[in-house]
Protein backbone atom coordinates (compact mmCIF):
# COMPACT_ATOMS: atom_id res chain seq x y z
CA UNK A 1 0.00 0.00 0.00
CA UNK A 2 1.83 3.48 -1.34
CA UNK A 3 1.15 5.75 1.95
CA UNK A 4 2.38 8.64 0.23
CA UNK A 5 -0.14 7.92 -2.62
CA UNK A 6 -2.99 7.96 -0.07
CA UNK A 7 -1.12 10.66 1.89
CA UNK A 8 -1.73 13.07 -1.09
CA UNK A 9 -5.00 11.98 -1.80
CA UNK A 10 -6.41 12.56 1.72
CA UNK A 11 -4.37 16.10 1.33
CA UNK A 12 -6.52 16.75 -1.44
CA UNK A 13 -9.70 15.52 -0.53
CA UNK A 14 -9.39 17.83 2.44
CA UNK A 15 -9.01 20.88 0.24
CA UNK A 16 -11.91 19.89 -2.04
CA UNK A 17 -14.07 19.62 1.55
CA UNK A 18 -13.08 22.79 2.64
CA UNK A 19 -13.44 24.42 -0.72
CA UNK A 20 -17.30 23.20 -1.00
CA UNK A 21 -18.10 22.54 2.28
CA UNK A 22 -18.28 18.79 2.05
CA UNK A 23 -17.55 16.25 4.87
CA UNK A 24 -14.82 14.54 3.70
CA UNK A 25 -16.90 10.96 2.59
CA UNK A 26 -18.64 12.73 0.50
CA UNK A 27 -15.55 13.57 -1.85
CA UNK A 28 -13.82 9.87 -1.45
CA UNK A 29 -14.57 7.76 1.82
CA UNK A 30 -11.36 6.03 3.87
CA UNK A 31 -12.31 2.36 2.58
CA UNK A 32 -11.77 3.68 -1.00
CA UNK A 33 -8.49 5.76 -0.66
CA UNK A 34 -7.06 2.90 0.74
CA UNK A 35 -8.09 0.73 -2.29
CA UNK A 36 -6.60 3.43 -4.19
CA UNK A 37 -3.17 3.49 -2.28
CA UNK A 38 -3.19 0.01 -2.92
CA UNK A 39 -4.51 -0.60 -6.43
CA UNK A 40 -2.68 2.67 -7.77
CA UNK A 41 -4.85 2.75 -10.79
CA UNK A 42 -2.95 4.41 -13.90
CA UNK A 43 -6.28 4.85 -16.24
CA UNK A 44 -10.43 4.99 -16.14
CA UNK A 45 -11.08 1.49 -16.80
CA UNK A 46 -8.83 0.87 -13.69
CA UNK A 47 -9.92 3.57 -11.60
CA UNK A 48 -14.01 2.43 -12.31
CA UNK A 49 -13.12 -0.87 -10.99
CA UNK A 50 -12.53 0.72 -7.72
CA UNK A 51 -15.61 0.48 -5.69
CA UNK A 52 -16.93 3.65 -4.64
CA UNK A 53 -15.87 5.39 -7.96
CA UNK A 54 -18.63 5.43 -10.33
CA UNK A 55 -19.36 6.98 -13.53
CA UNK A 56 -20.99 10.57 -11.97
CA UNK A 57 -17.54 10.44 -9.32
CA UNK A 58 -15.14 9.90 -12.26
CA UNK A 59 -16.70 13.01 -13.76
CA UNK A 60 -16.29 14.96 -11.04
CA UNK A 61 -12.92 14.05 -9.48
CA UNK A 62 -11.55 11.14 -11.68
CA UNK A 63 -8.65 13.10 -13.92
CA UNK A 64 -7.46 14.76 -10.55
CA UNK A 65 -7.17 11.16 -8.89
CA UNK A 66 -5.46 9.61 -12.05
CA UNK A 67 -3.30 12.90 -11.89
CA UNK A 68 -2.19 12.69 -8.10
CA UNK A 69 -1.59 8.86 -8.10
CA UNK A 70 0.48 8.85 -11.51
CA UNK A 71 2.61 11.68 -10.58
CA UNK A 72 3.22 10.29 -7.68
CA UNK A 73 4.41 6.88 -8.69
CA UNK A 74 6.76 9.18 -11.25
CA UNK A 75 7.96 11.50 -8.14
CA UNK A 76 8.68 8.28 -6.32
CA UNK A 77 10.85 6.41 -9.63
CA UNK A 78 12.98 9.67 -10.42
CA UNK A 79 14.43 12.79 -9.24
CA UNK A 80 12.94 16.15 -10.33
CA UNK A 81 16.19 17.42 -10.75
CA UNK A 82 18.42 15.05 -13.08
CA UNK A 83 21.40 13.53 -11.74
CA UNK A 84 24.77 15.26 -12.25
CA UNK A 85 27.55 13.84 -11.69
CA UNK A 86 30.33 15.12 -9.43
CA UNK A 87 33.89 14.06 -9.45
CA UNK A 88 35.89 13.47 -6.24
CA UNK A 89 38.68 10.99 -5.77
CA UNK A 90 36.13 7.81 -6.32
CA UNK A 91 34.90 8.92 -9.45
CA UNK A 92 31.23 8.50 -8.73
CA UNK A 93 27.77 9.90 -9.62
CA UNK A 94 25.69 11.24 -7.24
CA UNK A 95 21.41 12.31 -7.80
CA UNK A 96 21.00 15.96 -6.93
CA UNK A 97 17.30 17.41 -5.67
CA UNK A 98 15.78 20.04 -5.18
CA UNK A 99 14.64 20.87 -1.70
CA UNK A 100 11.18 20.20 -2.28
CA UNK A 101 11.66 17.17 -4.36
CA UNK A 102 14.05 15.54 -1.50
CA UNK A 103 11.31 16.59 1.42
CA UNK A 104 8.72 14.58 -0.70
CA UNK A 105 11.05 11.82 -1.46
CA UNK A 106 11.71 11.95 2.49
CA UNK A 107 7.94 12.17 3.09
CA UNK A 108 7.15 9.39 0.91
CA UNK A 109 9.71 7.26 2.54
CA UNK A 110 8.69 7.77 5.91
CA UNK A 111 4.72 7.84 5.25
CA UNK A 112 5.51 3.87 5.34
CA UNK A 113 5.80 3.89 8.81
CA UNK A 114 2.42 4.55 9.75
CA UNK A 115 2.00 4.03 13.78
CA UNK A 116 -0.56 3.68 16.83
CA UNK A 117 1.84 5.64 19.29
CA UNK A 118 1.13 6.08 23.19
CA UNK A 119 1.79 9.14 25.26
CA UNK A 120 0.48 12.19 27.53
CA UNK A 121 -0.51 15.09 25.98
CA UNK A 122 1.74 17.90 27.21
CA UNK A 123 0.17 21.01 24.53
CA UNK A 124 -3.04 21.59 22.71
CA UNK A 125 -3.87 24.03 20.39
CA UNK A 126 -6.61 24.25 17.62
CA UNK A 127 -6.05 26.84 14.89
CA UNK A 128 -8.84 25.28 11.94
CA UNK A 129 -7.07 22.01 12.92
CA UNK A 130 -5.39 20.67 15.70
CA UNK A 131 -1.43 20.81 16.26
CA UNK A 132 -0.66 19.02 19.57
CA UNK A 133 2.50 17.68 21.34
CA UNK A 134 2.83 13.93 22.98
CA UNK A 135 5.02 13.24 25.61
CA UNK A 136 6.22 10.02 26.55
CA UNK A 137 6.23 10.18 30.19
CA UNK A 138 9.09 7.83 31.10
CA UNK A 139 11.90 10.37 29.22
CA UNK A 140 9.86 13.12 28.32
CA UNK A 141 10.26 12.54 24.60
CA UNK A 142 8.15 14.94 22.48
CA UNK A 143 6.31 14.30 19.44
CA UNK A 144 4.61 17.22 17.41
CA UNK A 145 1.44 16.31 16.06
CA UNK A 146 -1.34 17.94 13.59
CA UNK A 147 -4.77 16.29 12.96
CA UNK A 148 -7.39 17.37 10.35
CA UNK A 149 -10.13 19.24 12.07
CA UNK A 150 -12.90 17.02 10.44
CA UNK A 151 -10.74 13.93 12.03
CA UNK A 152 -10.85 15.41 15.35
CA UNK A 153 -14.48 16.27 15.31
CA UNK A 154 -15.53 12.29 14.10
CA UNK A 155 -13.25 11.10 16.83
CA UNK A 156 -15.55 12.09 19.50
CA UNK A 157 -13.12 12.64 22.09
CA UNK A 158 -12.06 16.15 23.72
CA UNK A 159 -8.35 16.53 24.11
CA UNK A 160 -6.88 17.94 27.14
CA UNK A 161 -3.30 18.12 28.50
CA UNK A 162 -2.12 15.35 30.63
CA UNK A 163 -4.72 13.25 28.86
CA UNK A 164 -2.85 9.99 27.87
CA UNK A 165 -4.49 8.47 23.95
CA UNK A 166 -3.24 6.47 21.63
CA UNK A 167 -2.50 8.25 18.20
CA UNK A 168 -2.80 6.61 14.71
CA UNK A 169 -1.13 7.76 11.94
CA UNK A 170 2.87 8.68 10.04
CA UNK A 171 5.07 10.71 10.20
CA UNK A 172 5.98 13.40 7.53
CA UNK A 173 8.22 17.00 7.25
CA UNK A 174 6.28 20.27 6.94
CA UNK A 175 7.84 21.74 3.71
CA UNK A 176 6.78 24.91 4.11
CA UNK A 177 9.06 25.10 7.61
CA UNK A 178 10.99 21.40 8.13
CA UNK A 179 9.54 20.57 10.76
CA UNK A 180 8.86 16.72 11.79
CA UNK A 181 5.20 16.18 12.89
CA UNK A 182 3.10 12.96 12.84
CA UNK A 183 -0.06 13.31 10.96
CA UNK A 184 -2.61 12.30 13.18
CA UNK A 185 -6.09 10.05 11.83
CA UNK A 186 -7.44 9.37 14.81
CA UNK A 187 -7.17 9.19 18.49
CA UNK A 188 -8.38 7.13 21.17
CA UNK A 189 -8.44 7.20 25.18
CA UNK A 190 -5.99 4.86 27.37
CA UNK A 191 -7.20 2.96 29.80
CA UNK A 192 -10.18 1.73 31.46
CA UNK A 193 -10.97 4.20 33.77
CA UNK A 194 -10.68 7.33 30.94
CA UNK A 195 -12.95 4.87 28.36
CA UNK A 196 -15.58 3.91 31.36
CA UNK A 197 -15.91 8.14 32.62
CA UNK A 198 -16.21 9.30 28.99
CA UNK A 199 -18.41 6.58 28.21
CA UNK A 200 -21.13 7.43 31.31
CA UNK A 201 -20.34 11.34 30.61
CA UNK A 202 -21.81 11.06 26.80
CA UNK A 203 -24.20 8.65 27.96
CA UNK A 204 -25.70 10.96 30.35
CA UNK A 205 -25.61 13.37 28.11
CA UNK A 206 -26.91 12.20 25.11
CA UNK A 207 -29.83 10.54 27.35
CA UNK A 208 -31.04 13.74 28.54
CA UNK A 209 -31.35 15.09 25.46
CA UNK A 210 -34.16 11.97 24.76
CA UNK A 211 -31.95 10.12 22.11
CA UNK A 212 -32.45 7.30 24.20
CA UNK A 213 -36.13 7.50 24.75
CA UNK A 214 -38.22 4.89 23.72
CA UNK A 215 -40.64 7.37 22.16
CA UNK A 216 -38.36 8.39 19.55
CA UNK A 217 -37.57 4.84 18.10
CA UNK A 218 -38.80 4.24 15.13
CA UNK A 219 -40.99 1.26 14.72
CA UNK A 220 -39.64 -2.05 12.73
CA UNK A 221 -41.63 -2.20 9.30
CA UNK A 222 -43.33 -5.47 8.75
CA UNK A 223 -41.70 -7.53 5.76
CA UNK A 224 -38.63 -5.78 5.24
CA UNK A 225 -37.17 -6.44 2.01
CA UNK A 226 -34.25 -3.50 1.08
CA UNK A 227 -31.74 -3.87 3.89
CA UNK A 228 -28.70 -2.05 4.32
CA UNK A 229 -25.95 -4.15 6.31
CA UNK A 230 -22.65 -2.32 7.78
CA UNK A 231 -20.21 -4.74 9.28
CA UNK A 232 -16.42 -5.95 8.33
CA UNK A 233 -16.43 -8.17 5.84
CA UNK A 234 -13.66 -10.40 7.14
CA UNK A 235 -15.87 -10.91 10.22
CA UNK A 236 -17.25 -13.77 10.90
CA UNK A 237 -20.33 -12.22 12.57
CA UNK A 238 -21.23 -11.37 8.36
CA UNK A 239 -21.63 -15.06 7.47
CA UNK A 240 -23.30 -15.61 11.08
CA UNK A 241 -25.99 -13.24 10.12
CA UNK A 242 -26.29 -13.88 6.47
CA UNK A 243 -26.43 -17.71 7.40
CA UNK A 244 -29.59 -16.88 9.78
CA UNK A 245 -31.47 -14.53 7.21
CA UNK A 246 -34.34 -16.62 5.85
CA UNK A 247 -34.72 -16.69 1.74
CA UNK A 248 -37.72 -14.26 1.57
CA UNK A 249 -36.33 -12.14 -1.19
CA UNK A 250 -34.21 -9.90 0.70
CA UNK A 251 -31.96 -7.15 -1.30
CA UNK A 252 -29.15 -6.49 0.73
CA UNK A 253 -27.00 -3.29 -0.08
CA UNK A 254 -23.50 -4.04 2.39
CA UNK A 255 -21.16 -1.86 3.51
CA UNK A 256 -17.65 -2.84 4.09
CA UNK A 257 -16.10 -0.87 7.40
CA UNK A 258 -13.81 -1.35 9.82
CA UNK A 259 -15.72 -2.03 13.52
CA UNK A 260 -12.55 -2.04 15.88
CA UNK A 261 -10.28 0.37 17.20
CA UNK A 262 -10.30 4.60 16.07
CA UNK A 263 -9.63 4.01 12.73
CA UNK A 264 -13.30 2.02 12.73
CA UNK A 265 -15.74 5.32 13.72
CA UNK A 266 -14.56 7.26 10.38
CA UNK A 267 -15.55 3.67 8.13
CA UNK A 268 -18.61 3.86 10.06
CA UNK A 269 -19.34 7.35 10.01
CA UNK A 270 -18.92 7.36 6.45
CA UNK A 271 -21.14 3.88 5.64
CA UNK A 272 -24.01 5.69 7.88
CA UNK A 273 -23.86 8.17 5.17
CA UNK A 274 -23.73 6.56 2.52
CA UNK A 275 -26.87 4.77 3.28
CA UNK A 276 -28.89 8.16 4.27
CA UNK A 277 -30.00 8.74 0.92
CA UNK A 278 -30.75 4.90 -0.27
CA UNK A 279 -33.46 3.55 -0.78
CA UNK A 280 -33.67 0.87 2.18
CA UNK A 281 -36.36 -0.21 4.25
CA UNK A 282 -33.80 -0.64 7.66
CA UNK A 283 -30.56 -0.24 8.43
CA UNK A 284 -28.16 -2.82 10.28
CA UNK A 285 -25.21 -2.72 11.99
CA UNK A 286 -23.51 -5.88 13.40
CA UNK A 287 -20.17 -7.00 15.23
CA UNK A 288 -18.80 -9.51 17.05
CA UNK A 289 -18.23 -9.06 20.95
CA UNK A 290 -14.97 -7.53 22.66
CA UNK A 291 -14.10 -5.00 25.53
CA UNK A 292 -14.97 -1.60 26.18
CA UNK A 293 -11.93 -1.01 24.57
CA UNK A 294 -12.54 -2.79 20.97
CA UNK A 295 -16.09 -1.31 21.30
CA UNK A 296 -15.15 2.06 21.39
CA UNK A 297 -16.13 3.22 17.91
CA UNK A 298 -19.58 2.16 18.90
CA UNK A 299 -19.33 5.33 21.70
CA UNK A 300 -18.52 8.00 19.36
CA UNK A 301 -20.94 10.97 19.85
CA UNK A 302 -21.04 11.94 16.15
CA UNK A 303 -21.77 8.29 15.28
CA UNK A 304 -24.38 8.27 17.66
CA UNK A 305 -26.24 11.35 16.28
CA UNK A 306 -25.94 10.63 12.81
CA UNK A 307 -27.87 7.02 13.87
CA UNK A 308 -30.55 9.17 15.78
CA UNK A 309 -30.88 11.47 12.49
CA UNK A 310 -31.65 8.56 9.95
CA UNK A 311 -35.12 8.38 8.69
CA UNK A 312 -34.91 4.39 8.42
CA UNK A 313 -35.39 2.47 11.55
CA UNK A 314 -31.86 0.83 12.76
CA UNK A 315 -31.36 -2.81 14.39
CA UNK A 316 -27.91 -3.02 16.23
CA UNK A 317 -26.32 -6.54 16.98
CA UNK A 318 -23.13 -5.70 18.77
CA UNK A 319 -22.29 -8.68 20.95
CA UNK A 320 -21.71 -7.37 24.62
CA UNK A 321 -21.91 -8.21 27.82
CA UNK A 322 -22.38 -5.55 30.76
CA UNK A 323 -20.55 -2.77 27.79
CA UNK A 324 -23.11 -1.71 26.22
CA UNK A 325 -22.36 0.26 23.26
CA UNK A 326 -24.31 3.81 22.66
CA UNK A 327 -25.06 2.94 19.43
CA UNK A 328 -27.22 0.17 21.05
CA UNK A 329 -28.92 3.10 23.09
CA UNK A 330 -29.46 5.02 20.22
CA UNK A 331 -30.70 2.24 17.90
CA UNK A 332 -34.38 1.04 17.40
CA UNK A 333 -34.03 -2.19 18.38
CA UNK A 334 -30.99 -3.60 19.64
CA UNK A 335 -30.00 -7.14 20.22
CA UNK A 336 -26.38 -8.81 21.19
CA UNK A 337 -26.12 -11.28 18.48
CA UNK A 338 -26.01 -10.91 14.75
CA UNK A 339 -28.10 -13.88 14.47
CA UNK A 340 -30.51 -12.47 16.68
CA UNK A 341 -30.37 -9.91 14.38
CA UNK A 342 -31.66 -11.81 11.68
CA UNK A 343 -34.15 -13.41 13.31
CA UNK A 344 -35.57 -10.29 13.97
CA UNK A 345 -35.49 -9.50 10.46
CA UNK A 346 -37.20 -13.10 9.46
CA UNK A 347 -39.94 -12.17 12.47
CA UNK A 348 -42.43 -10.68 9.98
CA UNK A 349 -41.78 -13.13 6.93
CA UNK A 350 -42.20 -15.96 9.28
CA UNK A 351 -45.72 -14.94 10.58
CA UNK A 352 -46.70 -14.38 7.27
CA UNK A 353 -45.47 -17.73 6.18
CA UNK A 354 -47.45 -19.57 8.93
CA UNK A 355 -50.54 -17.57 8.50
CA UNK A 356 -50.14 -18.06 4.57
CA UNK A 357 -49.89 -22.13 5.46
CA UNK A 358 -52.83 -21.48 7.79
CA UNK A 359 -54.45 -19.56 5.19
CA UNK A 360 -53.45 -22.65 2.73
CA UNK A 361 -54.99 -25.05 4.79
CA UNK A 362 -58.03 -23.23 5.45
CA UNK A 363 -58.49 -23.12 1.59
CA UNK A 364 -57.95 -26.60 0.69
CA UNK A 365 -60.40 -27.37 3.47
CA UNK A 366 -62.93 -25.13 2.39
CA UNK A 367 -62.31 -26.29 -1.56
CA UNK A 368 -62.48 -29.75 -0.14
CA UNK A 369 -65.93 -28.82 1.30
CA UNK A 370 -67.45 -27.17 -1.90
CA UNK A 371 -65.47 -30.38 -3.62
CA UNK A 372 -67.55 -32.48 -2.18
CA UNK A 373 -70.65 -30.36 -1.76
CA UNK A 374 -70.80 -29.99 -5.42
CA UNK A 375 -69.99 -33.76 -6.16
CA UNK A 376 -73.01 -34.01 -3.95
CA UNK A 377 -74.64 -31.74 -6.27
CA UNK A 378 -73.19 -33.43 -9.53
CA UNK A 379 -74.31 -36.70 -8.63
CA UNK A 380 -78.30 -35.55 -7.60
CA UNK A 381 -77.90 -33.63 -11.72
CA UNK A 382 -76.76 -36.81 -13.14
CA UNK A 383 -79.45 -38.31 -11.42
CA UNK A 384 -81.96 -35.49 -12.53
CA UNK A 385 -80.10 -35.66 -16.03
CA UNK A 386 -80.63 -39.50 -16.56
CA UNK A 387 -83.93 -39.19 -15.24
CA UNK A 388 -84.73 -36.59 -17.94
CA UNK A 389 -83.52 -38.31 -20.94
CA UNK A 390 -84.98 -41.33 -20.20
CA UNK A 391 -88.30 -39.39 -19.98
CA UNK A 392 -87.30 -38.26 -23.32
CA UNK A 393 -86.64 -40.97 -24.84
CA UNK A 394 -89.77 -43.29 -23.59
CA UNK A 395 -91.59 -40.17 -25.52
CA UNK A 396 -89.41 -40.92 -28.33
CA UNK A 397 -90.46 -44.63 -28.41
CA UNK A 398 -94.14 -43.56 -27.57
CA UNK A 399 -94.01 -41.13 -30.45
CA UNK A 400 -91.77 -43.62 -32.45
CA UNK A 401 -94.53 -46.13 -31.77
CA UNK A 402 -97.23 -43.65 -32.90
CA UNK A 403 -95.25 -42.84 -35.77
CA UNK A 404 -95.27 -46.03 -36.58
CA UNK A 405 -99.11 -47.05 -36.11
CA UNK A 406 -99.68 -43.60 -37.98
CA UNK A 407 -97.50 -44.85 -40.85
CA UNK A 408 -99.06 -47.66 -41.14
CA UNK A 409 -102.48 -46.57 -40.76
CA UNK A 410 -101.50 -44.03 -43.91
CA UNK A 411 -99.95 -47.42 -45.63
CA UNK A 412 -103.69 -48.94 -45.08
CA UNK A 413 -105.20 -45.83 -46.15
CA UNK A 414 -102.87 -45.63 -48.76
CA UNK A 415 -103.96 -49.24 -50.08
CA UNK A 416 -107.63 -48.12 -49.56
CA UNK A 417 -107.83 -44.94 -51.88
CA UNK A 418 -105.47 -46.44 -53.94
CA UNK A 419 -108.25 -49.53 -54.48
CA UNK A 420 -110.77 -46.65 -54.72
CA UNK A 421 -108.62 -45.13 -57.34
CA UNK A 422 -108.82 -48.00 -58.97
CA UNK A 423 -112.50 -48.01 -59.12
CA UNK A 424 -112.96 -44.58 -59.87
CA UNK A 425 -112.52 -45.48 -64.05
CA UNK A 426 -115.50 -47.75 -63.38
CA UNK A 427 -117.53 -45.38 -61.19
CA UNK A 428 -116.65 -42.39 -63.43
CA UNK A 429 -117.67 -44.40 -66.25
CA UNK A 430 -121.23 -45.49 -64.99
CA UNK A 431 -121.91 -42.69 -63.22
CA UNK A 432 -120.82 -40.34 -66.83
CA UNK A 433 -123.66 -42.98 -68.36
CA UNK A 434 -126.15 -41.71 -65.36
CA UNK A 435 -125.28 -37.96 -65.55
CA UNK A 436 -125.69 -38.20 -69.16
CA UNK A 437 -129.08 -40.31 -69.08
CA UNK A 438 -130.11 -38.25 -66.37
CA UNK A 439 -128.83 -34.75 -68.94
CA UNK A 440 -130.85 -35.87 -71.79
CA UNK A 441 -134.30 -36.44 -70.02
CA UNK A 442 -133.69 -32.83 -68.62
CA UNK A 443 -132.90 -31.88 -71.84
CA UNK A 444 -136.42 -33.63 -73.23
CA UNK A 445 -138.44 -31.73 -69.96
CA UNK A 446 -136.69 -28.70 -71.24
CA UNK A 447 -137.53 -28.69 -74.99
CA UNK A 448 -140.93 -29.70 -73.85
CA UNK A 449 -141.28 -26.58 -71.56
CA UNK A 450 -139.38 -24.60 -74.30
CA UNK A 451 -142.24 -25.36 -76.63
CA UNK A 452 -144.91 -25.47 -74.39
CA UNK A 453 -143.66 -21.55 -73.03
CA UNK A 454 -142.79 -20.40 -76.94
CA UNK A 455 -144.63 -17.10 -77.42
CA UNK A 456 -145.04 -18.19 -81.17
CA UNK A 457 -146.92 -21.21 -79.84
CA UNK A 458 -149.37 -18.61 -79.07
CA UNK A 459 -149.19 -16.67 -81.76
CA UNK A 460 -150.49 -20.19 -83.81
CA UNK A 461 -153.21 -20.62 -81.68
CA UNK A 462 -154.21 -16.97 -83.04
CA UNK A 463 -152.59 -14.72 -80.54
CA UNK A 464 -150.33 -11.27 -82.01
CA UNK A 465 -147.41 -9.19 -80.62
CA UNK A 466 -147.81 -5.82 -80.64
CA UNK A 467 -144.81 -3.49 -80.62
CA UNK A 468 -144.26 0.34 -80.77
CA UNK A 469 -140.67 1.56 -82.09
CA UNK A 470 -139.36 -2.45 -81.74
CA UNK A 471 -140.74 -2.35 -78.25
CA UNK A 472 -142.94 -5.04 -77.12
CA UNK A 473 -146.73 -3.05 -75.89
CA UNK A 474 -147.81 -4.42 -72.41
CA UNK A 475 -150.36 -1.53 -72.05
CA UNK A 476 -152.52 0.29 -73.77
CA UNK A 477 -151.46 3.80 -72.42
CA UNK A 478 -147.87 2.74 -74.97
CA UNK A 479 -150.00 3.77 -78.01
CA UNK A 480 -151.20 6.98 -78.91
CA UNK A 481 -153.00 7.89 -81.98
CA UNK A 482 -151.30 8.36 -85.27
CA UNK A 483 -148.31 6.07 -84.29
CA UNK A 484 -147.52 3.00 -86.17
CA UNK A 485 -147.45 -0.27 -84.87
CA UNK A 486 -146.35 -3.64 -85.59
CA UNK A 487 -148.36 -6.32 -85.12
CA UNK A 488 -146.77 -9.71 -85.52
CA UNK A 489 -148.47 -12.90 -86.08
CA UNK A 490 -147.49 -16.63 -86.60
CA UNK A 491 -146.65 -16.58 -90.75
CA UNK A 492 -146.42 -12.43 -90.73
CA UNK A 493 -147.21 -8.95 -89.46
CA UNK A 494 -149.04 -6.50 -90.20
CA UNK A 495 -148.18 -2.98 -89.92
CA UNK A 496 -151.30 -0.49 -89.12
CA UNK A 497 -151.78 3.62 -87.83
CA UNK A 498 -153.75 4.33 -85.12
CA UNK A 499 -156.78 6.03 -85.37
CA UNK A 500 -158.39 5.37 -82.30
CA UNK A 501 -157.47 4.20 -78.84
CA UNK A 502 -160.41 3.10 -76.23
CA UNK A 503 -159.33 2.59 -72.82
CA UNK A 504 -160.76 0.47 -70.16
CA UNK A 505 -162.62 2.37 -67.55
Amino acid sequence: MNQLVIRKLKEWRAQIASRDNLELFRVIPNKTIDDLGELLPINKEELLAIKGIKDKKFEKYGRQILAIINETIANENAPIVPAVEVEDGNKRNEKIYSVSSYLDRINDDIARISAGICGEVSSVSFKGHLYFSLKDKNDGSVLSCFMWARDYENSGIEMREGEELIIHGFPEIYKPNGKFTFRTSAIELVGEGALKNAYEELKRKLSAEGLFDEAVKKPMPDFPSRIGLITSRDGAVTNDFLNNIGRFGYQIKFVNSRVEGAMAVGDLIGAVEYFKDKDIDLLVIIRGGGSLESLQAFNNEILVRKIADLDVPVICGIGHDKDVPLLSYVADLAVSTPSIVAKELNRSWEKAVDRLDYHELNILNTFDAVLKKSERKLENSVIEIKDFYQAIFRKFDFYHQALVNIIGNVSYLIKKDLEMVEKIPQKLLVDFGRLIFSTNKSLDNYEKSLRQNNPERQLALGYSIISVDGKIVKSISEISVGCEIVNKMSDGQIISIVKKVDKKN
